[in-house]
């Protein structure tokens, strides 16, 4: 596992519209932080820091906040984008505990060649991301999907998908995650009919 990364944020006394847009101005974001525990801190954080930050560690991969000499296990929660120039706006963080559970959107990616794309055939992936319920500690940076032995037309069901011991897919209904379809057709085309062939 890679080392923790520490960010800092500074405690902040002024809200609303006009506070915040003389800290964006200033190359600050205005930041809330929520604990597990039900603590909330009203933050604020250099943009160029924090952008650098969360190149290294996005919404799946905890940090350590330091605010006031205190530290606590963070994820990035949300991030909000300025509608017109691209930089954060508003950041939300969460705080996290060992022990609680949380529910956090995983990005699924796939590993290994598939046979059938040898064969003319191509991978469509239909959901990019995946939401797991799962502690701190058992908290996946990413769903991998292993495809080395699938051929035209295999398809890999969320059902399928297994975390490890304290971590699960969360899902209403089974669904194609992962297809080697064939070299023709479109993906929407693709996914509508897996779509109505994924077993309940």
């Amino acid at each position: 596992m890679s080392e923790k990364v520490t960010f800092k944020a500074e405690l902040r006394t002024k809200t609303g519209k006009s506070a915040n847009r003389q800290l964006r101005n200033q190359g600050m974001v205005p930041v809330v932080f929520y604990s597990q525990e039900g603590e909330n801190l009203i933050l604020s954080v250099n943009e160029i820091d924090f952008v650098k930050m969360f190149r290294q560690v996005g919404t799946t991969r905890i940090f350590s906040l330091e605010v006031d000499g205190k530290t606590y296990d963070t994820l990035v929660w949300k991030v909000q984008m300025d509608p017109v120039r691209p930089r954060p706006n508003h950041i939300d963080f969460l705080g996290v505990s060992n022990d609680r559970t949380i529910k956090v959107d995983v990005p699924v990616v796939t590993e290994g060649t598939a046979p059938g794309v040898k064969l003319g055939g191509r991978m469509a992936i239909y959901r990019e991301k995946l939401t797991v319920a799962c502690t701190a500690a058992t908290l996946p940076a990413q769903i991998v999907v292993n495809i080395d032995n699938m051929e035209v037309g295999d398809t890999v069901f969320v059902n399928e998908i297994e975390l490890g011991e304290g971590a699960s897919v969360q899902y209403d209904s089974n669904f194609a995650l992962v297809r080697c379809a064939a070299g023709r057709g479109s993906a929407k085309g693709d996914e509508e009919g897996e779509e109505e062939a994924a077993e309940e």
